[in-house]
Formats: C-alpha cells, sequence, structure tokens
C-alpha cells in the first residue's frame, strides 16, 4: 500500500500555519530547510496533493448528484438539501468546502512543479522526475477543472506561495483563460507520465498518460471541441491497460471493497478501512440499520425517476441500487444507493473518477457532435449490449434504436444521454452532463444562471476582486 503509506509520511512532515487567502489556505507550506533534499521527498509531497483528491468526496461526487434528478435529499436540515432545491446560498458550506479544497490542492501542485525541478539527489532519475511532475501538472488541471465546472472563471494561481503577506487579492480569470491553463498542464502531463505502475492499486489510484488523455477528452468534450475529444478517447480506448468489466458479478463488484482497480478503472480514489481512511459516504446513503450491523443515516435517496429508468435484465440497476431489507436494516422496501455501502469490516470501496464506460460514451458523444453519428451508434452500443450480458461483437435487441428507444421517442443525442445516466448513476457525472449539453435547465427546471454555484462569501470578503456569479447575492 505505498500509495497510503506516502500520504501518512507526507501529513507527518514539518508544516507552518498561515492564513487562508481565496480559500488557497498556505497552512501546508513545507519549510524548505528540512525538505526537498531528495527523490524521496518529492514522491512524498506528489502524494500527498492525493489528500486533497480524497477530501472531496462530500462534493463531488456526493454534491453534483444531489444537483441533478436521480437524487433527493430526505432530511430538512442537511447542507445539502439547499443544492438538491437549487437555492444555494453563498455561504452554503459544501460549496465553500468544494473551492478550499481545491485551491489547497493547487498550492500543493504549485510547490511540487517549482520544487522538483532543484532537488540535487544522485539517485532521483530523470524518468522519476519527470513522471511525479506529470502528475502534478495532471493533478493541477484536475483542480482546476473542477473549480471551472463549479464556479466559471476562477483566480488562476501557478506559483507556490512565498510570503504569508503576499497580495492574494487576485480577480478571477475568464473560462476561456482557466481552459488554456487545464489543457496546457495536461497536454505537459501526457508527455511526463507512466503508462503504468508497477501494481493495479498506483496504476488505477495515480496520474498515469491514460488517465491525462480520458481528462483531456472530458475537457475537450465540455469545451465542445469534438473532433480532439474524440482523439483524446481513442487513446484511451485503444490503451491496452484499459477493458470493459464483462458480466453481471464482475460489475456490480466493480463498486465493492473486494472489486477496487479493476481494468476498467482510469483514475480511482483509493480509500482503505474506516479506522486509516474511509470516505464515510455510507452515512448518507444506507439506511438505519439494526444493532451489529452497518447502516446509515439515510439522508439521501434514489429518486423514482432513476429507480424506473432501468429496463428489465440491465445487471446496471443491481449495481446501483436496491430496496432495504429487515435484517440488517430497521425498515423494509427502503430505496438506497449501493455504490458506496460500506462493509461489516468497515471497509469502503474506492470512488472512481473516470472509468473506461465514461470515456467511450464520451466519445460517442462527440462523434455524434461531429456528425459521425453511425460510429456513435455502435460506440453507443458497445455500452448497451455489456449491461446486458450480451455479446459486445454482435447485434442484439437492445441495440440503438430498440423498440423502446422509438417509443420514447429518443434521438441518438437523448440515447447516449440517457445511457450516461444509468451507466455512471451516482458518480457525480449526471449534473456535468445536463450542464454541458445545455439541458440542465430542461430536465431539472432551473434558470441558467444556477449552473453555476456561487463563489463563497468569505473568500469573497477576503478578496473584493472576486465578482459574484450572475443569480446570486
Amino acid at each position: 500500500m505505498k500509495i497510503v503509506r506516502y500520504i501518512f509520511l507526507f501529513a507527518a512532515i514539518n508544516f507552518i500555519q498561515g492564513c487562508s487567502v481565496n480559500g488557497l489556505s498556505p497552512e501546508d507550506r513545507i519549510v524548505d530547510v528540512n525538505f526537498w533534499k531528495t527523490g524521496a521527498d518529492a514522491e512524498a509531497a506528489v502524494i500527498g496533493i492525493y489528500d486533497k483528491v480524497q477530501s472531496q468526496a462530500k462534493q463531488d461526487p456526493v454534491a453534483f448528484d444531489v444537483g441533478a434528478d436521480a437524487l433527493g435529499v430526505l432530511q430538512v436540515t442537511d447542507d445539502y438539501l439547499p443544492i438538491d432545491q437549487h437555492n444555494i446560498t453563498v455561504d452554503n458550506p459544501r460549496v465553500r468546502d468544494y473551492w478550499e479544497n481545491n485551491y489547497a490542492g493547487i498550492h500543493r501542485t504549485n510547490d511540487v512543479i517549482k520544487r522538483i525541478p532543484g532537488i540535487n539527489d544522485a539517485s532521483f532519475t530523470v524518468l522519476q522526475r519527470d513522471n511525479l511532475l506529470g502528475e502534478a501538472y495532471f493533478l493541477r488541471a484536475y483542480f482546476y477543472f473542477n473549480l471551472l465546472r463549479a464556479y466559471g472563471g476562477v483566480p488562476i494561481i501557478t506559483v507556490p506561495y512565498e510570503s504569508f503577506n503576499a497580495d492574494f487579492t487576485i480577480p478571477r480569470a475568464t473560462v476561456d483563460e482557466v481552459y488554456a491553463l487545464i489543457i496546457s498542464d495536461l497536454q505537459i502531463a501526457e508527455t511526463k507520465l507512466l503508462l503504468k505502475f508497477g501494481d493495479e492499486m498506483q496504476t488505477r489510484g495515480r496520474a498515469t498518460k491514460g488517465a491525462a488523455n480520458a481528462l483531456l477528452a472530458k475537457v475537450f468534450l465540455t469545451k465542445k471541441d469534438y473532433p480532439n475529444a474524440v482523439i483524446q478517447a481513442t487513446k484511451v480506448i485503444e490503451n491496452p491497460n484499459y477493458a470493459l468489466t464483462i458480466g453481471r458479478t464482475n460489475y456490480i463488484n466493480m463498486f465493492t471493497p473486494n472489486g477496487r482497480n479493476t481494468r476498467e478503472s482510469i483514475f480511482e480514489i483509493q480509500f482503505i478501512s474506516s479506522a486509516i481512511e474511509g470516505h464515510g459516504l455510507h452515512r448518507y446513503y444506507m439506511p438505519l440499520a439494526n444493532a451489529n450491523q452497518i447502516g446509515g443515516e439515510y439522508i439521501m435517496a434514489p429518486t423514482a425517476k432513476i429507480i424506473s429508468a432501468y429496463e428489465t435484465g440491465d445487471f446496471r440497476k443491481d449495481a446501483s441500487l436496491a430496496l432495504t431489507t429487515n435484517p440488517p436494516f430497521r425498515t423494509v422496501g427502503q430505496p438506497y444507493v449501493t455504490k458506496y455501502v460500506r462493509t461489516l469490516a468497515n471497509l469502503d470501496a474506492n470512488i472512481i473518477a473516470i472509468r473506461l464506460a465514461d470515456v467511450m460514451l464520451m466519445k460517442a458523444e462527440a462523434l455524434m457532435r461531429d456528425g459521425k453519428t453511425a460510429d456513435a451508434t455502435g460506440m453507443l452500443n458497445t455500452i448497451r449490449r455489456r449491461a446486458f450480458g450480451l455479446d459486445l461483437n454482435t447485434v442484439s435487441v437492445r441495440d440503438f434504436p430498440s423498440a423502446s428507444d422509438i417509443t420514447k421517442g429518443y434521438t441518438l443525442e437523448l440515447a447516449i444521454e440517457n445511457e450516461r445516466f444509468l451507466e455512471l448513476a451516482f458518480e457525480g457525472h449526471r449534473w456535468h452532463d445536463l450542464v454541458r449539453t445545455g439541458r440542465a435547465t430542461t430536465v431539472l427546471g432551473i434558470v441558467a444562471e444556477k449552473c453555476l454555484w456561487p463563489i463563497p462569501q468569505r473568500e469573497r470578503d477576503r478578496n473584493p476582486r472576486l465578482d459574484q456569479n450572475l443569480g446570486y447575492n
């Protein structure tokens, strides 16, 4: 468990505390005299960045799924309810934490990008140095893409904090400027990253060349640069490190602690046990359990829309949803999300941020937008056949267009949207899909201004140059 060991090492390093500005929180600044001496220091610093990826579990996927149409909040006192109701205030804790977590991660990446080239260690090879820098560039792009999709244009910070007296009143960059940085960082990362590590946990849990290609595909698709989205998605699909998980049992197992880091996974956020570093999402999704059983607080539940959306025989429903029984739960018949349950051994599943099915459906969407409907349909149907345990290479009644598609009036565009709804349920993609395609206002019944979150008021109080997004006071 090398990645976990290094997170603990990084947490034990001597830090100095500082003020928080723009949510950038320089509390993680390392005392230079004690650090940045060896390749092991560089490795520890890079692994420490992934801690900030882990810390976002309560916003991504949860908050973005709550904002969409597959998940509803049951408890009126919860911070997620305003997100569910599209009535977010500028002081919402989830919105504030997402800003701060991403900028804290950016701070760590900036430190790595500046310090690693200056390490004078004869045992620190060029390959190791380049790969660690590639991870930092990938992760900086990952954090900025998170911010861009949540808030729009944000302040661009690309250097580490040198002084706590520095002027951090930085205005928001434009959306195009943030895109330019993200794409540049990912292109640099692609040239430096490894194809894979020595074990599956690190290959899936750390940035690789395939992860950079996959994130570039998502960035280009969101930016509506469809030819480049196809190019990057194709690189992933042709990468021998990745393959679709085939079969009902294997598919369901992919979202359990025993099924971590399959070949379908491209970037998977690693969690171990609740005693070490669990994400605790079961508290939100699992209903109340009987004594000596693992349950949650049932804060949110799947909507009737997602429950009824799966066709008979689609085993993705069994991976995503279930109804409670007694035992282990107190109440019978409550629908709940099964992708983030905690086991009796106090184990959490990983959070899969990007997987091959996502990339294939992104390619289908980009091909369709670029007018290549036959190729798009073929890619879509590969995912549809897998969902019913059918041969991926044969024509089946599940292919688009099927009789049920025609009855529902589906176009190819809506068929791809629906397939992403079913395939990627509760993985944090639905909100971004609807916003990206311009369908959020229709599907969710919201005004266009609500497709962005507000800039947290605490950040605007610290930085008067931060303009608020339209529709928020």
